[in-house]
């Protein structure tokens, strides 16, 4: 019988690592190309700021946007990628998400449907430094594994 594979997921909002668990009492092990890296945000983009004018009339102005929110946010969908690929591949049956609250925001929005029907529980913390042997302890809660 093939055993219950459950990814878990442990980012913030520079670093993601994935590791799985093969069913209870196995304990989790690292993937394979299980570390991730977001790449350098932009600091100061070329094009325009994004302020409403004041005093104008009308509607001018331009959207703002954070570089550090739309760093996470694009490292959210990388990670999103990478776990839609391996679920492509039937490389798992199961999912957690753990990360730092706004990260664990981003990773929900950029998860597709077909990946958040997977999702069996979700932890805010940065387990991302956390050594293999106390993920397990860490998400007793959610996975006995």
């Amino acid at each position: 019988m093939k055993p219950i594979v459950t990814l878990a997921v442990l980012a913030n909002a520079r670093t993601a690592r994935i590791v799985e668990n093969h069913g209870p009492g196995k304990g989790f092990t690292a993937s394979a190309g299980h570390a991730l890296q977001a790449p350098p945000a932009v600091e100061n983009a070329d094009r325009a700021g994004s302020h409403p004018i004041s005093g104008a009339h009308g509607a001018a102005g331009f959207e703002a946007t954070d570089p550090k929110e739309a760093a996470e946010a694009a490292f959210a969908r990388l990670i999103a990628e990478e776990l839609e690929r391996r679920h492509t591949a039937g490389a798992f049956d199961r999912l957690i998400l753990t990360a730092a609250p706004h990260m664990l925001g981003q990773l929900r929005a950029a998860l597709p449907e077909a990946l958040k029907s997977m999702v069996i529980g979700e932890a805010d913390k940065d387990l991302t430094h956390a050594a293999l042997d106390e993920i397990a302890s860490r998400l007793k809660g959610i996975i006995a594994a």
